[in-house]
């Protein structure tokens, strides 16, 4: 395997390679524009596309059995654009949409074929009293149960708001929400619990929330759990169905309520998952305001000879590595790697597995809870599994040595999520 982490503020790329041990010795050779890696069987060229390595400048060189770790300086001369332009797409979706469906189950939440504007306005988070999903208090607040609950909610800059941004005929949406007035839900298409989670009264699943838009409580429609029905033409612009496809993809939900929190300078959030039964705490997310560039692939297995005994092998292992002309005769395998645009998060999931059993997690959530500092947002069951997902198959794709930090993220791993542009 092949990990390489490029950190655009710091100009500092991180490479980490693991190797089977059969391979024999490895020599390391790092070019401005390619990374030569040598064995006694084979040797990789591996290029990591628009990177110029500083090849003079290693630190922090490791190496085990089977791995080999080091650092350089690096340097993008121009970055990597991000194509998907995901505001603007959405805001498209909307405008020329027909109705907003519940993606679980397809039923018809809101018509919007006559409303004729949806503008984008950056979400503002901030503490509401009794308009949260959480049943959790902290521990400032009574637990007598007739106190109302604190949480956090989403706001829209009230400065920003008119009597028209959001009504019949114009709405807003956040990139992470669509927000609109209670009266356009289609009637008993959804069911309000206690704590303002809306929830389709067909599958009973969690679509969105209530949410104060100036001095009015208006509905929230998480984009995630939404399909939009548009009408498909043909090459004249004549109609020929109507299809449905997601509002937005679930990586771009998760890159755009990420950067919202670090927006809105949500360092440290407790997650909680909300369900038809009641919510519960998910995970702890500890954010850094830090996007990076990630290389990783499989390295292609070379062959080993299989007419040649250990003892055999270990000898013939020393004679090709010292000797260049015998290595000319090796194998080459050449790779071009792309970048992955993410930004990093660090995470902590607060429900027991197999792997890693429960035992600080209850300590750190409620050690959390008593700081003011802490942020506390509620998302769909099927997000929160989605995120989890999200930032475990990144954390697959870091460093190793990057994957389990220390000090004071002890017990949380690294992960990331993909970089969206906000773009219109």
């Amino acid at each position: 395997m092949f990990f390489a982490e490029y950190v655009d503020t710091k100009n500092t790329l991180s490479l980490n390679i693991h190797l089977p041990q059969e391979y024999g010795d490895t020599m390391l050779s790092v070019l401005p524009e390619e990374i030569k890696v040598q064995t006694a069987l084979g040797t990789y060229l591996i290029s990591l596309s628009g990177l110029r390595i500083s090849c003079v400048t290693c630190t922090n060189l490791e190496n085990f059995e089977d791995s080999l770790s080091c650092c350089f300086n690096a340097s993008f001369p121009k970055l990597p654009p991000i194509s998907q332009k995901v505001t603007g797409i959405l805001e498209q979706l909307l405008v020329n949409g027909n109705a907003l469906l519940c993606k679980f189950c397809q039923s018809t939440l809101i018509e919007i074929r006559d409303i004729k504007s949806f503008k984008y306005q950056p979400p503002i988070f901030s503490l509401d009293v009794g308009n949260s999903c959480s049943d959790e208090t902290y521990f400032c607040h009574p637990q007598d149960g007739v106190h109302s609950k604190d949480g956090t909610s989403v706001h829209l800059s009230k400065l920003d708001v008119t009597p028209n941004s959001v009504s019949s005929s114009s709405c807003l949406h956040t990139g992470v929400e669509v927000v609109i007035v209670p009266s356009l839900m289609e009637k008993e298409s959804f069911q309000q619990k206690s704590g303002g989670c809306l929830f389709c009264s067909h599958c009973f699943m969690a679509v969105g929330q209530t949410v104060t838009v100036g001095p009015q409580n208006y509905y929230a429609l998480w984009t995630n759990c939404l399909n939009v029905l548009t009408e498909e033409k043909d090459i004249d612009g004549d109609f020929l169905r109507f299809v449905d496809k997601p509002l937005l993809e679930e990586a771009a939900f998760y890159g755009l309520f990420i950067a919202s929190l670090l927006e809105n300078h949500c360092y440290r959030v407790i997650l909680s998952a909300v369900t038809w039964d009641g919510s519960f705490d998910f995970m702890l997310l500890w954010l850094i305001d830090q996007e990076l560039q990630l290389y990783s692939a499989a390295l292609p297995k070379i062959p080993i000879p299989a007419d040649q005994s250990d003892d055999e092998r270990t000898t013939t292992d020393s004679m090709k590595t010292e000797n260049s002309k015998d290595a000319e005769l090796l194998p080459t395998t050449s790779l071009v790697l792309e970048p992955t645009t993410c930004r990093r998060v660090f995470y902590k999931l607060l429900l027991p597995s197999n792997n890693e059993p429960h035992k600080e997690g209850p300590d750190l959530l409620q050690s959390w809870r008593k700081d003011f500092g802490v942020s506390l947002f509620s998302l769909p069951w099927e997000t929160c599994i989605g995120l989890a997902s999200c930032l475990l198959q990144f954390t697959a794709r870091m460093t190793p040595r990057s994957r389990k930090p220390d000090q004071h993220l002890l017990g949380f791993t690294c992960g990331a999520v993909p970089v969206a542009n906000t773009s219109l």
